[in-house]
């Protein structure tokens, strides 16, 4: 098997995994739902992923993959892109790559009890904080603070910028009628520099 092709399989069992997650929940599908949505035999999945975590764990990098492809696009815009533009961009690319977003929702869930899964999700935590310490670098650097000052009000950013999109995908999978548009346009009222916005 060819390279391409086995990138390919691997990537059609991985759209049939995320196909039965929505449909079913991530609790709630088997290796045996994913085998019979793949329409490949067991063998074939199997010579691909160890078991549903391997498979999960294989998406969330795919993901990540394109989150920072996305991101590097944004680092070199001039102007940099606001910071609300740059959480509108990473979760627009979220809701493309998975079709449902709150299946996070469901995995997040999962690992509270489940420890295997729960290293996984650390794991992509820590990707995702990675990314934005890294976008936020460099908008303080733009914003002349010294590279010292910038790498350390980053690494206090990212943190907090991964929990409002954590709300973000939390809230449009569990509120009724929730209002996305309404919840990133929020975002631009604190300042470029995470000073709220004093209302007057």
């Amino acid at each position: 098997m060819s390279d391409d092709h086995r990138a390919e399989r691997r990537r059609q069992i991985a759209t049939a995994a995320l196909h039965c997650f929505s449909r079913k929940g991530f609790e709630g599908t088997s290796m045996a739902d994913i085998i019979a949505e793949s329409q490949l035999s067991a063998g074939a999945i199997y010579n691909h992923y160890k078991n549903k975590h391997d498979l999960v764990e294989r998406v969330v990098h795919d993901v990540m993959s394109g989150r920072t492809a996305d991101l590097a696009a944004l680092e070199k815009q001039t102007p940099l892109p606001h910071p609300a533009t740059v959480v509108r961009e990473f979760l627009g690319g979220l809701g493309r790559d998975l079709g449902d977003p709150s299946i996070l929702v469901q995995v997040w869930g999962a690992a509270i009890v489940d420890a295997g899964l729960k290293e996984i999700v650390g794991e992509l935590m820590r990707e995702l904080i990675g990314l934005f310490e890294r976008y936020f670098r460099a908008w303080f650097l733009k914003r002349n603070l010294s590279a010292a000052a910038a790498r350390q009000r980053a690494k206090a950013v990212a943190p907090v910028i991964v929990g409002i999109c954590q709300g973000y995908l939390l809230q449009a999978a569990i509120v009724p009628g929730f209002d996305g548009d309404a919840y990133l346009s929020a975002i631009e009222l604190v300042d470029p520099d995470f000073v709220l916005i004093q209302a007057h």
